[in-house]
């Protein structure tokens, strides 16, 4: 059985993302899906080495397709929410948030 303290943090914690999506829907014009701002969470956790071949691998996206995450990516590049940079190998582009 989880303990009651861990639902607490847990409430904490979607509290204060709840928060965070409702205030970065004040500065885009068009609302974020849940999907895109886990995607737009995810990129800005891994400061600027995000992919999408690493998001489709991770374990938190494990029920998401890989069109789905693409169309997230796209989505959040539109809204000028993020950006890709080209790596070494000219295959891969990396994601980070635009600040």
């Amino acid at each position: 059985m989880i303990k009651s303290d861990e639902l607490k943090r847990g409430w904490q914690k979607i509290t204060v993302l709840r928060d965070t999506k409702d205030r970065t829907q004040e500065y885009i014009a068009t609302d974020l899906s849940a999907t895109e701002f886990d995607i737009l969470c995810f990129i800005a956790h891994q400061n600027g080495n995000a992919t999408i071949t690493d998001m489709v691998g991770h374990s938190y996206f494990g029920d998401i397709s890989q069109s789905t995450v693409k169309r997230g990516v796209l989505a959040l590049t539109k809204a000028g929410l993020i950006q890709s940079t080209e790596g070494a190998d000219r295959r891969q582009r990396f994601l980070s948030v635009k600040e």
